[in-house]
C-alpha cells in the first residue's frame, strides 16, 4: 500500500521487473464534511413495524445540508435518521452531507425482518446449510484429495454419507471425506446429508511427472501467462484503468507486470493467478520469486500457493497447496477463512462484506485519495461474490494513538509483501519461495517434484484508518532457478 502524504519514487529492478511508485497530496484543500456511522458495518437489522434510528457523527459540517435517500429519493433531511418499512427486504439508504467545502456520502443496509413464519412439517431441503466452491477435481495417481463442504450453519447431528460410483464409502459425523485417487479415470462422488445431497466429479489423472515440462534455453524466467485477476474490494481497484471483462482485468494485469509496476489485490482474497512456459523444478531451494513492495513498517502479507498441471490441458484447474509460512500452524490462523463483498447500489459507496466466521463490516471509499466511482470490481457482474483461503492475524495498529500513524509489523517468513530477512535473500523487492513448503489439505508435506502455475493471494482481513483497507501488491513473478 503507497503510503498518502508522502513523495515517494522506487525504482527496483529484478529480471526486468521493477515497480515504480510515486504519488503527491495537496493538504491545502478546505476540510470536506467527514461522516462515522454508529455502526462500523452499515448493517442493520429491525422487525416490520420497528423504528430504526441512525446517529452519525459528523465533522466540518458548518452549513451543512443533509439528505436520507433510498434510490436517489429523498426520504429524510434531518442529521438523524427515523426509518420504519412495513415490508421484509433489504434496503439501502444513502446519507449524504453538503457543506461550501465539499460533500461526503456512506451507506447503510437494512434488513427488515418479518415474524417468523409457523415450521413447516415438511420443510424443503435448505441448499444454503452448506456450500460447494468446486464441483469438479483433478488429481494425480497416487495422491489423495480432501473433498467437503463449506461454511456448515451448525451441526445438526446428522451424519454424512459418502459414496464412490453408487457404493457407500463413509458414514460419520465427518462432514469430509479423503478420495485416495488409486487408479486413473474419471469417479462419481456423491455426499448425503438428511433431505440435502450434492454430486461431485473426480478425475484422477496419470502419475506425476506425466505432464511436466522441462525449461529449455529458450525458457523465460517471467511467468508467460496471467490467468485470472481477481481483487477483492479496494481503493486501488479500477483507479486509472478499465476492465469491463475478465480479459481485459487479466489485459491490465500482463501490462503493469510488462511495465514493472504493482497491482493491489485489494481486500482479503483477492488474488492473481500466473503459469509459466515451462515447469518450475523443486530443486530443493527458494524457486519461485515474487516481486513486491517492502517496508519494514508496514506489511500486506500474501499467502503463496502452487499447482501442478495434474491433468496436461495447461490450464490451472487443478489442485492447489499452500507454501507454508511462519504463521500456517499458528492458532490465530483461520484455514477455509471465506468473505463475501456486496456491491454497493449506488457510485462513491464503501463496500459491505459478511465472513464465514459471523461478522460483517466494510471496505471503506477512501474518496478524499481514490475518487474512482466503484471500488467493486467492475468485471464481476454478479451483485456479490466469496473470496476464499487462508486467514492470518492483522498486526496493524495504531502507533501514535491519534489515528494520524498506523504500522503492521512483519510475520516470521513465507509470505509475498512481507519484510524479513529469511526468504528476502537480501534484495529490497522480492520474497522467495521453496516449492518444499508446499502442504496438502492436512498439513503434511505435499512432496511435489515440480509445479507450474502460482496464486498470490491476500491474506488479511484488515483496515488502517486512513490508510484504508490493507491490500497485498505484487509486481511481477519469476522462476528463481532460471536466474541464478
Amino acid at each position: 500500500m503507497r503510503r498518502l502524504g508522502t513523495i515517494l519514487l522506487a525504482v527496483t529492478a529484478f529480471l526486468a521487473v521493477s515497480c515504480n511508485w510515486n504519488e503527491v497530496i495537496d493538504d491545502t484543500k478546505p476540510m470536506p464534511p467527514e461522516i462515522s456511522l454508529d455502526n462500523s458495518s452499515a448493517v442493520y437489522t429491525i422487525m416490520t413495524g420497528e423504528t430504526l434510528t441512525v446517529s452519525p457523527s459528523y465533522k466540518y459540517v458548518t452549513g451543512a445540508t443533509y439528505a436520507w435517500s433510498i434510490d436517489n429519493k429523498v426520504i429524510s433531511t434531518e442529521p438523524v435518521l427515523r426509518y420504519t418499512d412495513d415490508v421484509a427486504h433489504s434496503v439501502y439508504i444513502r446519507i449524504t452531507v453538503k457543506t461550501d467545502a465539499g460533500s461526503a456520502s456512506d451507506e447503510i443496509r437494512v434488513d427488515v425482518k418479518a415474524p417468523a413464519p409457523p415450521p413447516d412439517p415438511e420443510p424443503e431441503p435448505d441448499d444454503s446449510f452448506w456450500t460447494f466452491p468446486q464441483t469438479e477435481f483433478n488429481v494425480s495417481l497416487g495422491r489423495s484429495i480432501l473433498l467437503k463442504p463449506y461454511d456448515i450453519k451448525e451441526d445438526d447431528g446428522i451424519s454424512y454419507i459418502w459414496t464412490v460410483d453408487g457404493t457407500q464409502v463413509q458414514d460419520d459425523a465427518s462432514a469430509g471425506y479423503v478420495f485416495e485417487a488409486r487408479q486413473e479415470g474419471s469417479y462419481e462422488v456423491r455426499v448425503t446429508h438428511g433431505a440435502l445431497s450434492q454430486t461431485l466429479t473426480v478425475n484422477v489423472c496419470p502419475a506425476e511427472g506425466a505432464y511436466r515440462r522441462a525449461a529449455s534455453a529458450a525458457s523465460s524466467p517471467t511467468a508467460s501467462r496471467i490467468f485470472e485477476f481477481t481483487p477483492a474490494p479496494g481503493q486501488y481497484v479500477n483507479e486509472d484503468y478499465t476492465a469491463n471483462t475478465p480479459e481485459e482485468a487479466v489485459e491490465y494485469v500482463v501490462k503493469r507486470f510488462t511495465n514493472g509496476s504493482y497491482v493491489s489485490l485489494g481486500g482479503f482474497g483477492g488474488y492473481v493467478v500466473a503459469g509459466f512456459d515451462h515447469s518450475i523444478d523443486n530443486n530443493g531451494g527458494y524457486e519461485i520469486g515474487i516481486v513486491t513492495h517492502l517496508s519494514e513498517e508496514y506489511t500486506e502479507a500474501g499467502a503463496v500457493w502452487v499447482m501442478q498441471d495434474e491433468n496436461g490441458d495447461g490450464l490451472p484447474n487443478d489442485t492447489w497447496y499452500e507454501l507454508k509460512g511462519s504463521d500456517t500452524f499458528a492458532e490465530t490462523t483461520i484455514h477455509d477463512y471465506s468473505v463475501t463483498y456486496y456491491k454497493p447500489s449506488a457510485p462513491g459507496m464503501s463496500v459491505q462484506w459478511t465472513d464465514n466466521q459471523g461478522r460483517s463490516g466494510k471496505v471503506n471509499y477512501m474518496g478524499a485519495y481514490h475518487q474512482q466511482e466503484w471500488y467493486y470490481p467492475l468485471w464481476i457482474s454478479e451483485d456479490s461474490y466469496t473470496l476464499r483461503g487462508t486467514r492470518l492475524e492483522a498486526h496493524n495498529y495504531d502507533r501514535s494513538g491519534n489515528g494520524t500513524y498506523w504500522v503492521n509489523p512483519p510475520y516470521g517468513w513465507g509470505y509475498v509483501d512481507n519484510f524479513n530477512e529469511i526468504d528476502m535473500l537480501g534484495s529490497k523487492d522480492t520474497n522467495h519461495f521453496r516449492i518444499s513448503d508446499a502442504v496438502r489439505y492436512d498439513g503434511s508435506p505435499a512432496d511435489l517434484k515440480y509445479i507450474d502455475f502460482v496464486k498470490v493471494q491476500n491474506a488479511i482481513n484488515g483496515s488502517s484508518g486512513w490508510l484504508g483497507e490493507i491490500s497485498t501488491e505484487v509486481c511481477g513473478i519469476f522462476d528463481n532457478n532460471l536466474s541464478e
